[in-house]
């Protein structure tokens, strides 16, 4: 029964150190916001899906064929075939 009191005692002598320690870190740093990604940054790009593997891909990285939009040359021969 006497350990089990010096334990407890013990835990709360380091549970409040080390909250006087977290509190005096968050003190002497200011807070700063969190870091947001530019207005004028965002892009936001249509996705299109190949015409065979249905991989979908950026629209301005895909290969127009004749019968849609592609992810390789192989695909879009493939597709005429």
């Amino acid at each position: 029964m006497k350990y089990l009191l010096v334990l407890i005692l013990a835990l709360v002598v380091f549970w409040l150190w080390r909250s006087s320690r977290q509190a005096g870190k968050n003190a002497a740093q200011p807070h700063r916001p969190a870091r947001q990604a530019p207005a004028g940054k965002k892009e936001i790009t249509e996705m299109v899906a190949c015409g065979v593997c249905h991989v979908h891909l950026p629209k301005s990285e895909a290969l127009i064929g004749r019968d849609g939009f592609y992810c390789s040359e192989a695909h879009r021969r493939e597709a005429g075939a």
